[in-house]
């Protein structure tokens, strides 16, 4: 059975605007924020995973206070930077979910792991993070006394640079305590600057985001992300780009994928498909066994299945629309395609995708692996044996 691992993903001096993986536009307009004296007090980067809202908000920190900025990046050099980059400057604090373990409050009692963290990886993701402490399956929160944690330090004054910067990572993890920061957010401390990284603005509290200067981040560029990667990864060109544009841009779902042999997903989908089509015998106890066997490898895993099963079938109706081949799926996966486009027509693929793409929804929300596949196996059976597809 096909499975992820944690991608060790190491983009070295992050904290620099320049290593940041495109966003050439939003860093510019940070940039000048900054020289003009023009920046937003409460700022929200809206970034879903892989589009890099962490480090834009670790290298904004670290060009605010910047001894020696330029044009185009902080100095890298001097001492602020410098504490910056090793995330020890004591007026960049920071903020983000933890689980419960070992009777911890606060995010001061996890700095070092999260130093580590970030430090290993600038793109984090919570599952990374949350594996740190064996804790995959716990709830993360930020709980009300680090919300009290944060008054208190922005009540001090800076220690030593113009600007005292909160980055809180993932406010959606901030339950109805994230109001007691309401007041603060609306009359902060003279130079005080909250950046919060959110990957889903639905899961914030509408009382912070009302108060918040929304910046959304877009996915990464195709071309500028297949570049890095096979810098990285050693692929070469056309591996590398079809990683890209099947993560969607996001370089933390491309690099776990070139880790991996993109073989196991097309295996998988294969598998799950064949499942799918009415035979003279029941496939009952062979779906039940597929399904039980899927829940096993862990929600990521089971996002990106579905994740690589939409991107199949939006190549198969470009394909069948066009009359072309694929330039981002293999040989294998060209004739698989083909070979559905023969046996369902276009309304069929569509409806096919709109029902994963919903299971795909719900997976991201964290609904119940087994009956959502469950689900999603039986639409799908039913669909193709009403339509009479036939998989030559």
């Amino acid at each position: 059975m096909y499975f992820f691992q944690s991608a060790n993903l190491v983009i070295s001096q992050a904290m620099l605007f320049k290593n940041i993986i495109g966003q050439s536009e939003l860093r510019q307009r940070l940039i000048d924020s900054a020289k003009n004296g023009k920046v937003s007090h409460a700022q929200l980067f809206l970034a879903p995973l892989g589009h890099g809202g962490l480090p834009l908000a670790l290298a904004f920190s670290q060009y605010l206070n910047c001894e020696n900025r330029g044009d185009e990046d902080s100095c890298g050099k001097c001492p602020s930077c410098v504490k910056a980059q090793k995330l020890i400057h004591p007026d960049i604090h920071f903020s983000f979910p933890f689980p419960k373990v070992d009777k911890k409050e606060l995010c001061d009692e996890f700095i070092k792991d999260w130093r580590e963290a970030v430090l290993e990886n600038p793109y984090l993701d919570l599952l990374t993070w949350m594996t740190r402490f064996e804790a995959e399956n716990k709830q993360p929160n930020i709980p009300i006394k680090e919300c009290h944690n944060i008054l208190h330090k922005l009540s001090l004054k800076a220690f030593e640079s113009p600007y005292k910067v909160v980055i809180l990572w993932l406010p959606e993890y901030l339950g109805k305590e994230g109001n007691s920061l309401l007041k603060m957010l609306e009359e902060p401390p003279d130079r005080t600057v909250f950046l919060f990284v959110a990957e889903s603005s639905d899961l914030v509290l509408p009382t912070i985001l009302s108060r918040m200067q929304i910046t959304k981040i877009p996915h990464i560029e195709y071309g500028l992300l297949a570049t890095v990667l096979q810098e990285k990864f050693e692929l070469n060109e056309d591996e590398a780009y079809r990683l890209a544009t099947l993560s969607n841009g996001n370089y933390v779902e491309a690099a776990r994928q070139a880790q991996h042999a993109l073989g196991d997903l097309s295996e998988l989908f294969v598998q799950w498909f064949g499942l799918c089509f009415p035979s003279q015998q029941t496939r009952s106890l062979e779906i039940y066994s597929w399904i039980e066997k899927f829940a096993t490898i862990g929600r990521e895993n089971q996002k990106s299945f579905l994740k690589y099963a939409l991107h199949f079938l939006r190549e198969a109706l470009f394909i069948q629309a066009t009359e072309k081949k694929s330039q981002v799926l293999t040989q294998s996966e060209n004739e698989l395609a083909l070979r559905l486009i023969q046996g369902a027509g276009y309304n069929t693929l569509d409806a096919l995708y709109k029902q994963i793409n919903e299971a795909h929804f719900h997976a991201e929300r964290n609904a119940h692996p087994k009956m959502l596949l469950m689900s999603l196996t039986l639409k799908a059976a039913s669909l193709l044996k009403q339509n009479q597809v036939i998989l030559a």
